[in-house]
């Protein structure tokens, strides 16, 4: 009969080992202990002098230079800054931003015109709901094109980081209050 291993732990080693067995976290680390931790070493690095006699100390840091810029971009970057010109995706971006703040705050606008008409008549009411009918079409047929052009400029952008959700109505009528009016679908 084989006898059964105990688990290695403290309790069961010579007083003498217990300072070698390596101690366990209960946890992994967060992202606030790592950073907390950096920081106590780094603050007992400069206690220590340990940043006393880097080159450069006391200089001005020279900010021209950036360290992610590719070097093969450094001199067509440069040209550009020196002539205050912008890569033509940086204009369109900026463009296309703009269009759709403009195309909220109109949706904005005409919708609580839309919505402030009179209670009386039952063909003025139908009028109305022709004419948020008419309205929400229209802003469809717009954020069509803006998502066009939204996809063609995230395929030209260099950084990921930078590209454009696409809109999706349901959610711009959301935005406004638009989403049913009476209880009735708007499409």
């Amino acid at each position: 009969m084989s006898e059964q291993k105990k688990p290695r732990t403290t309790e069961n080693l010579p007083s003498s080992n217990v300072e070698n067995v390596p101690r366990r976290r209960a946890r992994p680390r967060g992202l606030n202990e790592w950073q907390d931790l950096i920081t106590e070493q780094l603050d007992e690095a400069a206690a220590n002098g340990a940043f006393e006699n880097l080159p450069g100390k006391g200089q001005p840091l020279r900010l021209n230079e950036h360290p992610n810029e590719p070097a093969d971009m450094r001199m067509a970057n440069k040209l550009l800054k020196d002539n205050n010109l912008t890569p033509t995706w940086i204009g369109d971006r900026k463009e296309l931003l703009a269009e759709v703040e403009s195309l909220r705050t109109e949706m904005k606008l005409r919708w609580e015109q839309t919505c402030a008409g009179p209670e009386d008549g039952e063909s003025e009411r139908e009028a109305f709901a022709r004419s948020r009918q008419r309205s929400v079409r229209d802003w469809e047929a717009r954020i069509d094109e803006l998502n066009r052009r939204i996809v063609s400029l995230n395929i030209a952008l260099p950084i990921w980081r930078m590209e454009l959700h696409r809109l999706r109505l349901d959610e711009e009528l959301k935005r406004v209050g638009a989403s049913h009016w009476d209880g009735e679908s708007l499409l």
